[in-house]
């Protein structure tokens, strides 16, 4: 028995495969009906649907987008720009604070020459502590002895002026004033001091004969002063 569909329309010839006899096979009859109701069948072709993933769908269940490169570089300028920012800043803040300092140290250094200068900055170094001379004479506190010369008593004072400024100065009289308990002067005098060269310390050497007895405190200045 031929395979179905073997003989095809016109017929052919086939052989036994046991006897090897050959005869002429016929076309194999085909129902008409059957063939007209094999052309009128149709095929359903379902198209072929692609599904593409809706980016905010995934980001609304927590998925994260990745970066593109653009905003990865942008990122990293922007991350640049604010350490170059902060350097910047930095070096500001440390240059006016270095400024501030090498001004202070000059200030405190070269205090009495300022004050020599612009007087009233000596009011301002005294609310700092800062002691200063105005004028740029520094009196020395003074040593007092009381001695007896031909039977009286005599009062000896000795001091010294420093003069603080880098030019000779002519320093004014020296005045000695004598207090009693109460504060009251009891005696004056004043002695001439002359010029003191600049960086110079000059002595200077007084008496007073019979000085009051109740003149206990010694006070002293410039006559200006």
């Amino acid at each position: 028995m031929a395979k179905e569909g073997s003989i095809g329309p016109n017929g052919r010839t086939v052989r036994c495969a046991k006897c090897e006899t050959t005869w002429f096979a016929a076309a194999e009859t085909v129902d008409p009906d059957a063939l007209a109701l094999e052309d009128n069948q149709t095929v359903l072709i379902e198209p072929e649907i692609e599904i593409t993933p809706d980016p905010q769908a995934e980001l609304a269940f927590g998925d994260v987008a990745p970066a593109g490169a653009h905003i990865a570089l942008r990122d990293r300028a922007d991350a640049e720009k604010l350490k170059r920012r902060k350097r910047v800043i930095f070096l500001i803040w440390a240059v006016t604070i270095a400024i501030l300092i090498a001004a202070a140290i000059l200030a405190f250094v070269k205090r009495q020459d300022i004050v020599n200068r612009t007087p009233i900055a000596a009011s301002v170094y005294q609310s700092l502590g800062i002691p200063v001379k105005q004028g740029g004479l520094d009196i020395a506190s003074p040593e007092t002895e009381t001695l007896l010369v031909e039977g009286e008593p005599v009062l000896f004072v000795k001091t010294s002026i420093k003069n603080l400024t880098g030019d000779t100065k002519l320093a004014s009289y020296l005045g000695f004033r004598l207090h009693n308990r109460s504060g009251e002067a009891v005696a004056e005098w004043y002695v001439e001091t002359g010029t003191i060269a600049a960086g110079d310390v000059k002595t200077v050497e007084t008496r007073y004969p019979n000085p009051p007895i109740d003149g206990v405190q010694l006070s002293y200045g410039f006559a200006e002063e």
